[in-house]
């Protein structure tokens, strides 16, 4: 009975509404999980399509209850072997999950907010560090737990999975290409850790904190070493990445090493590397309905993203109401209103919010 009905609800979905074709669809491949085929998450790829409309039918005939397509563009994506298929480009994708965000909250909530400042670190990231194009970013919500950024930019669709990586190691502060003995490395990343270092230890310096945190790491001589870190010509050293007026101690090591991973943790992205070191990755299509939650793939603009509610701008269905009964304990927030369930308990309850329960395999359909 819950299959049938999901069945029912998605096909209602996919017939009413106009889903939007990635650009140059006819080049991805297309990959299918089949709602008659949950739980078991059975993916049908290789699959191509050669107009909207031969997509449109296939859809609302086998009724998906997740629908992906390739990041890459093909010569012939259909091929079931990927050596055949003639990668030509594929887009730069970035994937911000809350299951990736060092989160000590277990709220949904929470972990999507968390999630949005990811989306605007890297936004920026992108925009003001790397020279992408406003106008070739498109971000989504991913339908349950994060966002997933995709970049048009063909410079940045050329590269391979190595040179994607360095985009990686840039985003997420790779620590061990920050400082070089007793240097910072000639980087970007690593020459803006090092100028937010010597701003720090300014500031330290005009709030009167830097002696107690060099007794702190119990720095031998710590008024030699705080003369030393407030010359002004040291200063100007360490702001250009050179550490060698330093006094060549394990302590001052510690106490520099340590601030440094404190800028670098907060200058870091946390994105999903896989994902967009991948240059063949399947991401979830636009406008697709999650499986497992029963939320729309949202378009975000940027600008509404701060005030974006996956739990009202991404939910597609209504609120007549729907009888179901819980396998076990399970709460959400959906539409401004509280719902919970647990096993054994019989509820009556919105559609939207039912859904999202049967998608999740927290309840069953009907009593």
């Amino acid at each position: 009975m819950t299959k049938a009905f999901l069945i029912k609800k998605f096909r209602e979905y996919y017939t009413s509404s106009r889903i939007e074709m990635p650009i140059e669809f006819k080049r991805r491949e297309w990959a299918f999980v089949f709602v008659e085929n949950m739980p078991n998450f059975i993916m049908n790829r290789h699959v191509s399509f050669q107009s909207a409309q031969d997509f449109s039918i296939y859809v609302k005939n086998k009724i998906p209850a997740h629908i992906y397509y390739s990041s890459a563009y093909y010569v012939k994506p259909n091929r079931e072997k990927m050596e055949d298929k003639g990668w030509i480009k594929a887009d730069l994708i970035f994937d911000i999950d809350a299951d990736h965000l060092p989160l000590k909250s277990k709220s949904y909530k929470i972990a999507l907010n968390r999630a949005k400042k990811e989306v605007f670190k890297l936004y920026r990231a992108l925009t003001t560090e790397l020279g992408v194009d406003e106008k070739k970013i498109k971000i989504f919500f991913s339908g349950s737990r994060g966002y997933h950024i995709h970049v048009y930019d063909r410079d940045f669709q050329l590269l391979n999975s190595g040179e994607r990586r360095e985009i990686i190691d840039y985003l997420m502060v790779n620590t061990e290409k920050i400082l070089d003995g007793n240097r910072f490395y000639d980087s970007f990343k690593a020459m803006q850790v090092s100028r937010i270092l010597a701003r720090y230890i300014k500031n330290l310096i005009k709030k009167g904190r830097l002696m107690d945190i060099l007794k702190k790491y119990r720095v031998r001589n710590p008024e030699r070493v705080y003369t030393i870190l407030a010359n002004v010509e040291n200063l100007q050293k360490l702001e250009n990445g050179d550490l060698s007026f330093l006094p060549r101690s394990v302590r001052v090591k510690n106490f520099v090493v340590d601030l440094v991973g404190k800028i670098s943790e907060s200058l870091r992205i946390y994105i999903d590397a896989p994902v967009t070191a991948d240059v063949k990755r399947l991401i979830r299509m636009p406008n697709s309905l999650h499986g497992k939650t029963g939320l729309k793939v949202t378009e975000v603009d940027i600008d509404r993203l701060r005030d974006f509610n996956p739990f009202y701008d991404a939910v597609v269905f209504g609120d007549e109401r729907v009888r179901i009964r819980g396998v076990r304990r399970a709460k959400i927030e959906i539409m401004g209103e509280d719902y919970s369930i647990k096993a054994g308990e019989r509820a009556s309850i919105p559609e939207h919010a039912a859904i999202f329960f049967l998608c999740r395999g927290v309840a069953v359909y009907g009593h």
